[in-house]
């Protein structure tokens, strides 16, 4: 049979795709990481859950979460480090070098919760739906908390209150959660553009897709910027803003990088990773030269703060070297080491206003050890799946951002003392992890296991 002129040019004459058999979705797969997610966004609205009586029930319904979720994928997804892991701090609490119950054991269930929310997502990471749901959960929950927050902020503007600093301890606190969510809004807006990109879509397809797959990403990167610059932390907005270029020229690289592209393009491939250092350097600077959390004027000294706390608080590790003296302890520790020479310094919110110095105090040389063996197992195993060209890459990047964006935060401004941004970060991490750990499983493969 002839085919009609106008059929041909509609199309109708091609070849359909073949429709994809996406695995079918099971409950117990998406709900204990969407349900732990919504506890991390519980943790969000209580003030970051820094006070123990949101902090103990929230990790106490996380690690239920984090059991739900090793029962419902079966014991095979269960590592050694999620043993060993569990198994120190247990040992360290039961030892007694945590220091008095009383006292630690609100940085205990935060630790136990931060492991939860890793395996968690370790092992959502093995399930790409599963890992899907969770992504989107997080960055809608972000925006919902953005949402609120800035609302409340416009509400209470008339009365001179800024509602968004009120609700953290210190600016430095919510640059660390406002600067997390507009790194992983930003990682899903590159998720899309790079899909894009591999599929060569039209130019108005293009826009149809950003809209539909990227929408929560740019949203989320919009509100948080938002609330950050009403924070005006100068040292979060640097840093946030060097992070954000740097996860943008390292996801995109190889799209720019390409031969036909532009000049304009190359020369951003190249003046992008220089802008990025810049912005970091800067912010690290203005973080130890000033501190956002002293007003200026009487009870100041020549030294800068944080040499201040540190000094003084090098004087207290040095009491307990090895084990310390204890986790919660860097407040009363801060309140003995302080003088009339230090007093402004050592009286501002924030503690010791740097995470190492934190842990040294609080943990000793061995505990300090412990986390940095941690972390550097994790990101060595992180940074060899980088080098394979079949592991999906943007989970991993995410995490290597997010660690860096950490740290230098850590060393600056902050003793990372704020329990929903560190739970969000290790929701993060053990979803690289999984990523990085090869094969995903998928639900017909697992039913044909069975």
């Amino acid at each position: 049979m002839a085919k009609i002129p106008a059929q041909a040019a509609m199309g109708w004459s091609r070849p359909r795709p073949a429709p994809v058999d996406l695995p079918r979705i099971r409950l117990r797969d998406v709900l204990p990481p969407v349900a732990a997610v919504t506890l991390l966004t519980i943790a969000h609205l209580a003030y970051g859950a820094v006070q123990p009586i949101a902090a103990l029930p929230i990790s106490g319904m996380l690690i239920v979460a984090a059991v739900a979720a090793i029962f419902a994928a079966g014991p095979h997804h269960v590592t050694l480090g999620m043993m060993l892991g569990a198994g120190v701090i247990a040992a360290y609490g039961a030892a007694g070098l945590a220091g008095p119950l009383y006292r630690a054991a609100p940085d205990l269930a935060v630790l136990f919760a931060a492991g939860s929310l890793w395996s968690i997502g370790y092992i959502a990471a093995r399930h790409r739906r599963s890992l899907d749901f969770a992504w989107a959960a997080v960055i809608w929950g972000a925006i919902a908390y953005c949402t609120w927050i800035f609302v409340l902020n416009v509400s209470a503007a008339p009365s001179g209150m800024n509602a968004i600093l009120g609700a953290f301890e210190t600016p430095a606190n919510a640059s660390v959660l406002f600067g997390l969510f507009a790194i992983v809004g930003m990682s899903r807006i590159l998720h899309v553009i790079k899909q894009m990109d591999a599929e060569a879509l039209a130019r108005s397809q293009m826009i149809e897709q950003m809209l539909r797959q990227g929408l929560g990403g740019i949203l989320l990167v919009g509100l948080s910027l938002t609330c950050l610059s009403i924070v005006g932390s100068r040292t979060g907005i640097l840093l946030t803003l060097a992070l954000l270029v740097a996860l943008m020229w390292w996801d995109t690289l190889p799209i720019t990088s390409r031969e036909h592209r532009g000049i304009p393009m190359r020369i951003a491939a190249i003046v992008a990773p220089l802008i990025a250092l810049g912005l970091a350097g800067w912010g690290v600077w203005l973080g130890w030269t000033s501190d956002e959390t002293i007003a200026p004027g009487l009870g100041g000294s020549d030294v800068v703060p944080n040499m201040q706390r540190i000094q003084a608080y090098m004087g207290a590790w040095m009491e307990s070297p090895a084990f310390g003296h204890g986790l919660g302890s860097i407040g009363v520790e801060g309140e003995r080491m302080m003088t009339l020479f230090n007093a402004k310094a050592m009286r501002a919110p924030g503690g010791a206003h740097n995470v190492f110095v934190t842990w040294l105090v609080e943990v000793g040389i061995v505990g300090l050890a412990l986390l940095v063996l941690a972390l550097a197992a994790v990101y060595t195993r992180l940074i060899s799946a980088l080098k394979s060209h079949r592991t999906p890459r943007t989970f991993l990047r995410l995490a290597v951002i997010a660690g860096v964006f950490m740290l230098l935060h850590g060393v600056t401004d902050s003793s990372l003392d704020l329990p929903s941004a560190v739970w969000l970060y290790a929701l993060l991490l053990g979803a690289a992890c999984g990523v990085a750990t090869g094969r995903r499983i998928e639900p017909r493969e697992k039913e044909q296991e069975a």
